[in-house]
């Protein structure tokens, strides 16, 4: 198997150079198939690789070195691809979801003109995820790092016509490279410090480095996983990503381009237990961006930005885990999150699908009656997300609540961040049935002309798989096979799932009671000064974009302006261009002036000639 792990990544490149080059040529049909079997086909690579490994003695890894990518005096950089039992995991997730979405896709994005350049962009984006997890080194991985960076551009900015959609992906692709700076300047000083980029020899060695180098290098690479799984402050870019079509929003959002950030961490996790300082600012980070982003979700009317914002809250539950050193736990709500997230967004995909690209919930209810699958389908997802008991999520999102009440591997429990991981808990449970209320209940709220059906079976066979997966996921006990060497400690286990389904519970039966019996309830919480308060701070999302435009936007716009003003039009334009023609017409008119054609003139300027050559000549000769 050794020999075929370089088909996992270069299958989807395929499928992207074939109907890159050919798909206008190839009709829409065959676009879908080379789309969709090439990343199949990749899944199947990608099982048989994990069951070798999954199967095989402890440790054990496939490695494929294709060639020296990079070779420069000491410096060696193969084109080398590792699949071990963390890497297997996230190239089953990868293409497993990536499959489901591009069938979804098949039927989604039906009549667009476009249809072939999409699914051109998905299989690359697909290829660069996959180089990204298989990655041997960090350099190579860095490549991939940066693929997935623009195909997001490429994808979020898909619809290129609307100015929203150009906007939402030039604000993924900047910020994402701010993030990027500091994931690069991680690898130079990765160097600097282990001589190599090869994982191998980093893991190894991770723990004999100063803690002043290992503090520097994972607070850098931690500033580049914050870019790419949005994580404050960096999230800004996610809900604005919703401006792409809903298949590339569950690529994104739910398997491939925000897990990068918690990849990361879980492959270098030697290295950042090297740096407990930067695991607590993890911890934090993800703590507050996990309560953020739930409480933004609050008020948001867009049914994808409420699933936006749910995503930076998840994302922020993987961070908490990741720094409490429990990454195999991380790794396993990411799994969980995946199937759930993706049967969200794709839902919300059939519901606007139906509805004709409505996406304003105050527009729509009582859809459960016309859209029954999807209706089924969505409370599926709803009660994964929300941690209801024996779905996917009650299972792993349990397991970041109780790794950060207890401990793990030597790491002192956390109160106060558990607090906060479950009060999040219960404002997802609530935001989420809030939209299933709003969504699904109630009267019709849309155009009473709407011709309202559910989606063709190529978008609902899979959201069926994911739903099936999103009940069961959880019973996959993914952390105990990721990293059969961590103890997660037991003491306390049954009171924390008890506790974790009431939260649940209590925040699903909230929403229901408050939104479909008392709703006058909520109008007059929100009349209040802290609820009037609290509302306008989550509908102004706590105005971070508004801080940002402030603090940096505005500034470096002034800062452009009178570089331009300065640079553009006083020193070039009328100093060197104006300037220079000035001087030039100057010397031209005083050329011509000499050359009047009166032997006067030529007599005078002979003279001046002359008393100027003997002049200099008894200078010289007295000097």
């Amino acid at each position: 198997m050794d020999k075929w792990i370089f088909l996992i990544p270069l299958l989807p490149f395929l499928g992207f150079l074939v109907n890159g080059l050919f798909g206008r040529r190839l009709g829409d049909r065959a676009v879908a198939i080379i789309g969709c079997a090439s990343v199949a086909a990749s899944f199947a690579v990608a099982v048989a690789a994990f069951l070798q490994v999954y199967y095989a003695k402890p440790d054990t890894f496939l490695a494929q070195e294709l060639w020296t990518w990079i070779a420069a005096g000491d410096l060696r950089v193969p084109f080398g691809l590792t699949i071990d039992l963390l890497a297997g995991v996230m190239c089953l997730v990868i293409t497993g979801v990536g499959s489901l979405i591009h069938v979804y896709s098949t039927g989604y994005m039906k009549g667009d003109p476009g249809y072939a350049r999409f699914f051109a962009y998905l299989n690359l984006f697909m290829a660069s995820m996959l180089i990204l997890v298989t990655a041997d080194n960090i350099v190579l991985m860095f490549l991939g790092w940066e693929g997935v960076g623009l195909c997001s551009y490429l994808l979020i900015g898909f619809w290129y016509k609307g100015l929203a959609n150009c906007s939402a992906g030039i604000k993924a692709f900047v910020v994402n490279r701010i993030g990027d700076l500091g994931f690069l300047l991680g690898i130079f000083a990765i160097w600097a410090a282990f001589g190599s980029f090869q994982f191998s020899d980093i893991v190894g060695d991770a723990a004999k480095i100063e803690g002043s180098d290992a503090f520097w290098i994972c607070l850098l690479l931690f500033v580049g996983a914050c870019g790419k799984s949005a994580q404050l402050p960096l999230y800004v870019w996610l809900p604005d990503a919703m401006a792409g079509p809903t298949p590339v929003s569950a690529l994104i959002h739910a398997a491939t381009m925000v897990t990068s950030g918690v990849y990361l961490l879980a492959r270098l996790g030697p290295l950042f237990d090297a740096a407990p300082e930067v695991l607590t600012i993890v911890a934090t980070i993800g703590a507050l961006t996990a309560l953020l982003g739930a409480l933004i979700a609050f008020s948001q009317n867009d049914i994808k930005k409420v699933l936006a914002y749910s995503t930076v809250s998840q994302l922020g539950y993987m961070f908490l885990a990741a720094g409490m050193g429990a990454y195999s736990v991380a790794v396993f709500h990411l799994v969980t999150h995946a199937f759930f997230k993706a049967l969200l967004f794709l839902g919300a995909g059939a519901v606007i699908h139906s509805l004709h690209h409505e996406q304003d919930m105050r527009r729509m209810g009582g859809l459960r009656q016309r859209l029954p699958w999807t209706f089924a389908l969505y409370v599926i997802g709803a009660l994964a997300l929300s941690g209801f008991p024996l779905t996917a999520g009650f299972f792993s999102k349990d397991e970041i609540l109780h790794v950060v009440h207890s401990g793990v591997g030597g790491t002192d429990g956390r109160t106060i961040l558990w607090i906060i991981g479950l009060l999040t808990a219960l404002f997802t449970a609530f935001y989420t049935f809030r939209q299933i209320a709003l969504v699904f209940f109630g009267e019709y709220r849309g155009n009473a002309e709407d011709k309202i059906e559910e989606s063709p079976l190529s978008m609902r066979i899979p959201l069926m798989v994911l739903a099936a997966l999103s009940l069961v996921g959880g019973f996959l006990a993914i952390p105990h096979f990721l990293l059969p060497g961590l103890e997660i400690p037991s003491e306390g286990k049954l009171g924390g799932l008890v506790l974790g389904g009431l939260v649940s519970i209590a925040g699903i039966g909230a929403a229901l009671g408050i939104y479909l019996r008392r709703p006058q309830l909520l109008d007059r919480f929100c009349s209040t000064p802290p609820g009037k308060q609290l509302y306008r701070l989550s509908k102004r999302k706590f105005y971070v974009d508004e801080i940002y435009q402030a603090l940096i936007v505005r500034p470096l716009d002034f800062l452009a302006e009178a570089a331009f003003y300065l640079i553009d039009r006083l020193l070039i334009d009328f100093l060197l261009v104006h300037g220079s023609g000035f001087v030039a017409g100057a010397v031209g008119h005083l050329l011509r002036r000499l050359q009047d054609g009166r032997t006067p003139t030529y007599a005078a300027w002979f003279l001046f000639g002359a008393i100027v050559v003997i002049t200099v000549t008894l200078w010289m000769a007295g000097g």
